[in-house]
């Protein structure tokens, strides 16, 4: 770190045949000080920001990138992990402050590019604070954890373009059904690669994302995974496409869109799980697929996407 300030300390002295300033940081020109800020961790620019009051803005134009940023927060607590790409860890901690919990994500969220971004915010307090949030929230994968159902959309509705994928839990106790009309609004979930939804009882969440990409002539290979422990979800799509299934069995449905280049198969996950107390999930994977893809080629090895939606049964299983 200190020998790349000290190099375009250097450079500084290059710029004029009679230097003009000297290595101080309030000497040296502003396409330097962005070259500094870029090479320094988030600590380093937070204490520049409270030591060069009068260049914040200076400071706070520069993105720096996370390979990892988790944000929790309830009515109680509220603590924050953020991983440089440099293998840097900051964490901040609160017991009692919602407000300057959120003053704290707000910045870090102006700021950050992630590729990993987690966000678990319950309570009522943080549903008003992402409602008057206006900023965008940059990262290519997001996992989000809530408990009032109303916060879901204003963050994902936040989410910059091109989000890679979605992956969507409500909390332990299981939440209200999800809108679907609201989400199937929102440009993020009509466009991203991949959406899951963990612990969900909507039996129509499977026919509903096929209409939608039906509707959309969605590229090939978006996805849509589920867990549910309520029974219908297989029964009811095939229900609702009666006229457009192209092949059928008890592990898949192959049905028609309407484009002629496109078909969406649906595949159920079928797992043993030995404890008998155990309540059993059922898994299931919607994609669009090529027309020209054949049954030879189908997966059916489903213990690989049922670890990305279920990170206990990947535990379990050492997959």
């Amino acid at each position: 770190m200190s020998s790349d300030i000290e190099n375009l300390a250097k450079q500084t002295e290059n710029l004029s045949i009679e230097p003009i300033y000297n290595t101080n940081w309030c000497d040296m020109p502003a396409e330097i000080k962005v070259e500094c800020i870029g090479k320094m961790e988030l600590i380093e620019r937070l204490s520049l920001r409270s030591t060069a009051k009068d260049e914040r803005s200076l400071v706070d134009s520069q993105t720096i990138k996370f390979r990892k940023g988790e944000f929790r927060g309830n009515a109680y607590c509220f603590d924050a992990s953020l991983y440089s790409e440099n293998g840097y860890e900051l964490s901040k901690n609160l017991t009692d402050s919602s407000n300057e919990a959120f003053e704290f994500v707000r910045y870090i969220w102006k700021v950050g590019v992630f590729e990993n971004l987690k966000i678990s915010f319950y309570g009522t307090a943080y549903t008003r604070k992402m409602k008057k949030y206006t900023g965008e929230i940059k990262a290519k994968n997001v996992e989000l954890h809530y408990g009032d159902i109303l916060i879901l959309p204003m963050i994902v509705q936040k989410l910059n373009d091109g989000i890679e994928s979605i992956m969507t839990y409500p909390d332990s106790l299981g939440a209200p059904n999800l809108d679907f009309n609201k989400l199937f609004a929102i440009p993020q979930i009509q466009n991203v690669p991949y959406w899951h939804i963990g612990n969900c009882d909507q039996t129509e969440s499977l026919h509903r994302v096929a209409k939608m990409w039906i509707d959309r002539n969605s590229k090939v290979g978006c996805t849509f995974q589920i867990y549910i422990f309520a029974d219908g979800s297989f029964k009811e799509f095939l229900e609702h496409f009666t006229e457009r299934i192209v092949s059928k069995n008890e592990k898949r449905a192959r049905i028609r869109t309407n484009n002629p280049d496109r078909h969406i198969i649906l595949e159920r996950g079928l797992i043993e799980i030995v404890d008998d107390l155990v309540e059993i999930p059922q898994f299931f994977r919607l994609m669009v697929i090529s027309v020209e893809m054949k049954e030879s080629e189908y997966d059916d090895n489903c213990e690989k996407w049922i670890s990305k939606i279920c990170p206990e049964y990947r535990k379990e299983n050492n997959i």
